[in-house]
């Protein structure tokens, strides 16, 4: 057989329309020509390459979707993508309004309006009840690095917990930047499931929240946040509160700080006057917010 007309059999050997005889000819040849046998390979190589190709155009042409659903007079929006969720929002009091603010914030996009699908409806139900919504995939695309990284940080603030805004910037690398983690806070594209909720003010308190404070204090009262207990720590001027039986403090909403019985409790205006009373910051909750120190500088420890 020659080269030629051995590489045009390849296709036909591969799917089977070879006959057996030609077919063992064919593998024949290619074992005796090392020549014939590179050209296989950069054939399949192709092949795969189109196949690729195909799959990527495919994808490309997916347009974002968005569907909505009615929660307790409200209409929520949600956009996404074949990558996950992309946004979510009651900002918008009809489709038209909803298309708009998309199309401003994502010039040249479009979206298909389409039947929201129902574990991503059931994933923000959960959490809009303080259950824990499971594992869904989101689509941070068009975001910076820095957005990027501070959703992330506050994705691992657990739920029926909160943390200041110093903390996130410190767990992202970038503890000066207190004032660009408020602004991403504000521009969360995905809140409830990306939870901007469980960030409050440094110096105690709720805070506001796109969704409005009331809807804040709802979400952490149904996560189990003690809401009214960081009121009246605000109104106090405390931020920290420690145990006297082990010398560790931490955040009020740590769970290891609520198992403090009252008696035992040692409340702090801030971390000096905790270190002052020969305190030790919480390794669980990290209240000073020493991400990536060696030990020696965070001042941790555990608990005896």
């Amino acid at each position: 057989m020659r080269c030629k007309s051995a590489l045009t059999r390849i296709d036909a050997a591969r799917t089977g329309e070879l006959p057996e005889a030609e077919s063992t000819e064919l593998r024949d040849h290619l074992r005796s020509c090392p020549s014939c046998d590179d050209s296989r390979r950069d054939l399949e190589g192709l092949a795969k390459l189109a196949r690729s190709l195909r799959t990527r155009r495919l994808l490309e042409s997916v347009h974002d979707r968005f569907g909505s659903f009615e929660w307790e007079g409200l209409t929520i929006f949600v956009a996404f993508s074949p990558r996950g969720i992309r946004e979510i929002t009651s900002r918008a009091s009809t489709t038209e309004e909803f298309l708009e603010r998309w199309t401003a914030r994502h010039p040249g996009s479009t979206l298909e309006e389409v039947s929201l699908p129902a574990e991503i409806r059931a994933a923000i139900e959960s959490v809009l009840e303080g259950a824990d919504p499971g594992e869904f995939e989101i689509d941070l695309s068009g975001l910076t690095d820095f957005e990027v990284d501070v959703l992330s940080a506050i994705r691992k603030i657990p739920r029926g917990e909160v943390r200041p805004y110093r903390w996130v910037a410190a767990a992202v690398g970038r503890p000066k930047a207190i004032r660009a983690v408020g602004n991403v806070m504000a521009r969360n594209p995905i809140p409830l499931l990306l939870p901007c909720h469980r960030v409050v003010p440094n110096g105690g308190g709720i805070g506001n929240y796109g969704w409005g404070p009331e809807m804040k204090r709802r979400l952490l009262s149904a996560e189990g946040a003690p809401v009214e207990e960081l009121d009246r720590l605000e109104r106090e001027g405390v931020r920290f509160i420690g145990s006297r039986t082990t010398r560790i403090f931490c955040f009020p909403t740590c769970k290891d700080a609520r198992r403090i019985r009252r008696e035992n409790a040692a409340f702090f205006r801030d971390e000096a006057a905790a270190a002052k009373a020969g305190y030790r910051a919480c390794a669980r909750c990290n209240p000073t917010g020493s991400f990536g120190l060696p030990r020696s500088r965070q001042g941790l420890g555990t608990r005896d």
